[in-house]
């Protein structure tokens, strides 16, 4: 279990697949899962399986875990599919281990023959895939019960000379009261052979970030919030994220008309000026499909056509 904020596992352990890029240390999850002992306890990330590995192991050795992994390259989409739904009850911990933007490429590289649209190896952006992961992990918020937990391991990336801070990012979108930030020593990793021209500081570290969830009752999936905490937490939201919420409600299609009712209702403290229709309008032009006019749709097979278009 853990005892201090910083930890480091040189032996992967025989956990998960080695051949499965990106696969984190098993040792990490079974910290995880000594330190907070849930009963129900799922990966919507799992990709080659180790904390499935894990929890295995561990119920041999006495524990009771009931456990629920799944995977986009087993069908289930954290962005559109409600992961409430395919536990037998409100979790008491979650584990996720999202690509890191687009530094390991998934879908159509280490599975599957084309790209995926819900892939957040991905990403058009950086952005986009901040904004993806706030849907993300409204989705896993939603699964937790009162008093549950979330835990996110993610590192940071460096592109064309620029250093993007993701854990900064999550730390300022995610829902939940943060409880503990872990540091992780990275060991073995493939830019660790790379020359650079520069003088660079490698990043060798991943951050474990822990959120709790508090009473009030909220998610992707609630229609149900307590008006202060969807004002609070809408207020940390993206547009970008507003108005794909706005749209997964009507379906994925809708009229600009409705959207600036479900948004005004729904997100009225991120209402700050006369021109807010108009950013709802330019975002809709940025993630949907015009169908006729003022009316619009976005989904999988939008986003297929968007993606392959890019």
């Amino acid at each position: 279990m853990f005892t201090g904020s910083v930890v480091s596992y040189p032996n992967r352990g025989s956990y998960g697949s080695a051949r499965w890029r990106g696969n984190t240390s098993g040792h990490i999850i079974r910290d995880l899962l000594e330190t907070h002992r849930p009963r129900v306890f799922a990966d919507p990330m799992k990709g080659s399986d180790t904390a499935g590995d894990v929890v295995a192991e561990m119920n041999r050795q006495g524990y009771q875990i009931e456990y629920c992994g799944l995977d986009l390259h087993e069908g289930f989409d954290i962005l559109t599919d409600s992961l409430a739904e395919r536990l037998t009850r409100p979790a008491d911990l979650v584990f996720c281990h999202p690509p890191y933007a687009d530094m390991i490429v998934y879908s159509g590289e280490v599975w599957g023959d084309r790209p995926h649209a819900s892939d957040l190896s991905r990403c058009t952006s950086v952005e986009d895939f901040i904004t993806k992961m706030q849907r993300g992990l409204l989705n896993v918020y939603d699964s937790l019960r009162a008093g549950g937990r979330y835990s996110v391991l993610i590192g940071d990336l460096r592109r064309a000379g620029d250093y993007h801070a993701l854990q900064a990012s999550l730390l300022a979108i995610a829902p939940g009261k943060l409880e503990s930030v872990i540091i992780k020593q990275q060991h073995n990793c493939t830019s660790d052979r790379r020359e650079y021209a520069s003088r660079v500081i490698r990043i060798e570290h991943e951050y474990l970030l822990t959120w709790r969830r508090d009473g009030v009752v909220f998610g992707t999936f609630d229609a149900t919030l307590a008006t202060s905490e969807r004002l609070r937490m809408y207020s940390n939201c993206t547009w970008r994220a507003i108005v794909e919420y706005a749209f997964e409600h009507f379906g994925n299609r809708a009229t600009l008309e409705q959207l600036y009712a479900f948004i005004e209702e729904k997100a009225h403290s991120r209402i700050k000026s006369i021109h807010w229709k108009e950013k709802i309008r330019q975002t809709v032009g940025q993630i949907a499909v015009r169908l006729e006019r003022g009316v619009y749709a976005r989904g999988a097979g939008v986003q297929q056509q968007q993606l392959f278009a890019a």
